[in-house]
C-alpha cells in the first residue's frame, strides 16, 4: 500500500469531501478569502475534522504537489 498522502484540492471539492466523510484533516491557506473558506472550516469543525493553517496559498499548493496556488485542501482517509 502507498503511504503517499492523497489530497483533494479546491474549495468546492474539499467541501463535498467533508460532507461525504472522506477527509481526515483539512488545510487552509491563511491568505485565502474568508468568505470562501469560512463555510468549509465551519463544516469541518462540526464534524470534528482538524483544520491546519498554512501561511500562504502558494505554500499550500506546493505542499499538495501542484504548481498553482490553493485556498484549501483536504487529506483523504
Amino acid at each position: 500500500a502507498s503511504t503517499k498522502k492523497q489530497y483533494i484540492i479546491g474549495a468546492k471539492q474539499v467541501k463535498n469531501a467533508v460532507l461525504s466523510g472522506k477527509v481526515s484533516k483539512i488545510y487552509i491557506a491563511s491568505d485565502s478569502d474568508k468568505h470562501i473558506i469560512s463555510p468549509i472550516v465551519e463544516l469541518a469543525t462540526e464534524r470534528n475534522i482538524k483544520a491546519l493553517y498554512i501561511p500562504t496559498r502558494s505554500e499550500l499548493g506546493k505542499m499538495c504537489g501542484i504548481d498553482v496556488k490553493a485556498a484549501c485542501a483536504a487529506e483523504t482517509l
